[in-house]
């Protein structure tokens, strides 16, 4: 009763970070010599080169797991630490039609038996998926991590780009007659956006006590964030407009936020529990175009991991009272495993004010000033069951999100009201069969939302032969179709400007489709391969579809790509 009893002391106050102390469990040594960075082989061609649809952003109605943050800008997001004792290095690249190119590195090695370290590269471009159009995205980040017998420390830096360019000749371009391409309020050929981001964050321990299997210290905090995000459209301000609303040789609309966050507080380990909260500070500064904003906050922060009669918790918290007052968020992880059933929840509950740049915009294609805003709630389950029985392993999913007062943009300025309730709920399941040389997977799901923006069903299948090749059978191979149906759904509108969809109610739908793809991957040691044909319906579907206004559906494309593990 103790240990839940402390826990319920955990969810009162204010989380800023997830990260464990390198002195709890935090050091896990995840990678074994069957890792391969393409993950299993009956994926590899969706692991390394999944669907590829036009709409710009990070939104994709056609995956399961869905947000409505999603329809905002989206940042970069920090992958999973995994350091590491085995020394490993690996690659993978994959390139596709439209001079799709997916590329990414990762090194994980022990510089000493104190000392581990980490760095990613992901790079993912293409040049014409909606005939001209084109994307750039660079991620870099970096973990390193050192401790001792009083002293621990983390350091995570991380890069972000992303250069979009969403029209690049696409002006008076169409489809085909009587299908001409829509992109509100972009007026020259060379028009686009660009976002960069910076996070430097410095998370240090100092321990009072000598036994390692139970810790006491103080722990301190640093973290630098970066962000900006610039539209442009390259030419005198009148030959863009006809009118202006200030003086330049180039049309800009840029902001920038930066923010220093300085922490510190408490830590306590044992065998089961590993527990911190303390407060910090935060000072910001937002800059966009005439309009300067800065403040300072403060706010209390705790989390809290441990194992419980075969059940994980993870969870975290935070309250802000200085600055955004009120600002709350919580999460909470559990998992537990019985026999061959792995059960695991998430919960998640926030208050928070609209973001500072749709608070205020001034530019020349956008302006507003948000002088009434309010604090928006979003409430978020996600349950899964999975059984990995030998016969027909399966899973079940189901997750929903809740929404009041979350600021959606519509016809130029950002809102808050009836249209801002916003729910969405799904649920999924899924099972692999496999005889001899037959595989076998299948899965199915069926959503509900606010708006109808995503489809209510998505259902998909793969048959494949599975086994070596040749008498060695040392070439393994994973080589089937892949066939699938997704439904109606209403279109949205994308903004280029702000980076986000408009929530209006087009009047259009992306028809009922079917899917049709054919896989084939190969597997010899560390080194992987793969070719997927995607998209083969488009040969035979006449009618124009489309993702979302303006984006018809990708057409038939090919796909090639390969990976290589190695491991000291």
């Amino acid at each position: 009763m103790k240990k839940w009893a402390l826990l319920l002391v955990v969810l009162s106050c204010q989380l800023y970070s997830l990260a464990q102390s390198p002195f709890g469990n935090y050091f896990q040594d995840t990678l074994k010599p069957g890792h391969r960075i393409s993950g299993t082989l009956d994926s590899v061609d969706v692991n390394l080169a999944s669907y590829q649809h036009t709409l710009p952003g990070d939104f994709n109605p056609f995956l399961f797991q869905f947000s409505y943050s999603d329809l905002n800008t989206n940042w970069q997001k920090l992958l999973p630490r995994r350091f590491s004792t085995i020394p490993h290095i690996a690659f993978e690249y994959s390139m596709g039609s439209k001079l799709a190119q997916f590329g990414r590195i990762t090194y994980t090695q022990a510089l000493d038996s104190n000392t581990f370290i980490q760095f990613d590269y992901i790079r993912n471009t293409t040049n014409g998926n909606l005939r001209n159009s084109s994307f750039e995205r660079n991620s870099v980040q970096l973990s390193l991590m050192h401790r001792s017998r009083y002293y621990g420390t983390i350091l995570d830096v991380s890069f972000y780009g992303n250069n979009n360019q969403l029209s690049n000749g696409l002006l008076g371009d169409s489809v085909r007659e009587g299908f001409a391409l829509d992109f509100q309020e972009v007026e020259k050929s060379n028009a686009g956006n660009k976002i960069k981001e910076l996070h430097a964050d410095w998370k240090n321990y100092i321990s009072f006590t000598k036994d390692s299997l139970q810790k006491v210290g103080v722990l301190l905090q640093s973290r630098l964030d970066i962000r900006n995000q610039r539209y442009f459209e390259r030419d005198t301000l009148e030959g863009i407009y006809g009118f202006y609303n200030y003086d330049t040789l180039y049309s800009y609309d840029y902001w920038e936020l930066s923010s220093l966050r300085m922490n510190g507080g408490l830590f306590y380990k044992n065998r089961g529990i590993n527990f911190e909260a303390g407060i910090g500070t935060r000072y910001w500064d937002y800059d966009n175009m005439v309009i300067h904003q800065d403040t300072t906050e403060a706010y209390g922060f705790a989390a809290l991991d441990m194992i419980v009669k075969g059940f994980s918790l993870k969870a975290t918290a935070n309250y802000t009272f200085v600055g955004a007052n009120g600002e709350t968020a919580i999460t909470a992880d559990l998992r537990k495993q019985i026999k061959a059933n792995i059960f695991s929840f998430h919960g998640d509950f926030s208050r928070q004010y609209p973001d500072n740049y749709q608070r205020t915009y001034y530019a020349n294609t956008v302006n507003y000033l948000w002088t009434d805003k309010q604090l928006s709630t979003r409430t978020t389950g996600r349950f899964n069951w999975s059984n990995k029985n030998r016969i027909i392993p399966f899973f079940a999913e189901a997750f929903v999100e809740s929404n009041t007062k979350m600021p959606v943009f519509v016809k130029n300025r950002w809102r808050q009201d009836t249209l801002t309730q916003l729910s969405v709920m799904g649920i999924q399941i899924g099972f692999e069969y496999s005889y001899k040389k037959l595989l076998i997977q299948s899965r199915a799901a069926y959503r509900e939302s606010t708006g109808d923006l995503l489809p209510n069903l998505l259902i998909s299948g793969r048959i494949a032969y599975n086994g070596g090749l040749f008498k060695a059978k040392k070439l393994k191979t994973v080589t089937g179709i892949e066939i699938g149906y997704i439904s109606s759904y209403q279109l949205l509108d994308f903004t280029p400007m702000m980076n986000t969809y408009s929530f209006v109610n087009s009047g259009r739908t992306f028809n009922n489709m079917m899917k049709l793809h054919f896989f084939t991957q190969f597997d010899l040691g560390y080194f992987r391969w793969f070719i997927r044909v995607e998209n083969i319906e488009q040969t035979f579907v006449s009618p124009t579809n489309y993702e979302g206004l303006g984006y018809p559906v990708t057409p038939l494309q090919f796909r090639f790509g390969v990976s290589w593990d190695f491991f000291n």
